[in-house]
């Protein structure tokens, strides 16, 4: 492919794919980009790789590779509160697949206008299937939203529906088809709009990428606390109980690829989260409290103890 590559790029990306924006002074063709900051802005930088069989199902279509790209690196930057500038692609795969490269190059091009995410240089190479994303974003200097801001009697809410996505997982891995949950596992919504209205607000944030428990132990273990969930508060979706009743409430805990926030926030803030709910018309509840201790604890009605899943890994012992 090598004899190609330059030919690949410039038919399926260079004059597809936004390449402009308000921070962006030089774009694609060049041996860097170059992107411009206000004075009062700092960079957020974060980046993903995607692998064919791992995190992408085998024979998946270009249009699912790039949403699920776009929708987990862009989420990062929302859990920070950025606003994204730019982003890289560095994709290797076995060999030039037109239909795979047409669909990609689409949904690349629809999602780069939606978020304003231009793409502004990247990479590729033949082998395995995979997928490798830089994002870049801006936020305020000096606050930007950490894991580890929160602090003991915070309240701990979850954005949108966690644990449908890993309801459509196990639906793929059965043969179904067509179900909204599988969607939400195609394409997943980055919850860019919440991370900018939360700077300010929230005390701390991440995104729900290996499962909403896992996620939250990492704010807890940054923040020097405990985080205590209730298991009658969590959201369980309408189309999640349908699928799969009692055991909703275990994929809405360990199951990852949601790419909602999770995120902290005092007492006080309670009438201007809701308001930001109403606002962006999004679910925003709350699940539980950072309490004086560690580890999440997640207890039902009666306050009885829940066992909890581990989260996603990808080197773990057997």
């Amino acid at each position: 492919m090598a004899g190609r590559e330059f030919d690949i790029i410039e038919r399926y990306f260079s004059s597809r794919i936004l390449s402009t924006g308000d921070h962006v002074r030089l774009g694609p063709g060049d041996d860097c980009a170059i992107l411009s900051l206000e004075p009062n802005e700092e960079l957020c930088v974060s980046t993903d790789t995607m692998v064919g069989g791992v995190h992408l199902p085998e024979g998946v279509s270009g249009e699912v590779a790039a949403c699920r790209c776009v929708a987990a690196n862009l989420s990062d930057l929302a859990a920070m509160g950025a606003t994204p500038v730019g982003m890289t692609l560095a994709l290797t795969m076995p060999d030039e697949n037109a239909d795979f490269l047409e669909s990609l190059s689409a949904a690349l091009e629809r999602l780069a206008t939606e978020y304003r995410t231009p793409l502004v240089g990247g990479n590729l190479a033949r082998g395995p299937l995979s997928i490798t994303m830089t994002v870049m974003g801006t936020t305020p200097a000096g606050g930007a939203l950490l894991r580890s801001g929160a602090a003991i009697d915070d309240d701990i809410y979850v954005s949108g529906a966690p644990g449908e996505a890993a309801g459509g997982l196990r639906l793929m891995q059965r043969g179904d088809a067509g179900d909204v949950l599988i969607r939400r596992y195609e394409a997943p919504t980055p919850r860019l709009a919440l991370g900018r209205a939360l700077l300010g607000v929230a005390t701390a944030a991440i995104d729900v990428s290996d499962g909403l428990a896992a996620d939250l132990a990492h704010v807890a273990g940054a923040s020097g606390c405990g985080a205590a969930l209730e298991s009658d508060l969590l959201p369980v979706s309408a189309a999640l109980h349908a699928q799969f009743g009692e055991a909703s409430r275990s994929l809405v805990l360990s199951g990852g690829d949601d790419y909602e926030l999770c995120f902290t926030a005092g007492p006080d803030a309670r009438p201007t989260i809701e308001k930001l709910a109403a606002a962006l018309s999004l679910p925003l509840t709350r699940i539980g409290r950072m309490i004086d201790g560690e580890g999440v604890s997640v207890r039902d009605a009666a306050g009885a103890p829940i066992d909890v899943a581990a989260g996603y890994q990808h080197f773990h012992e057997a």
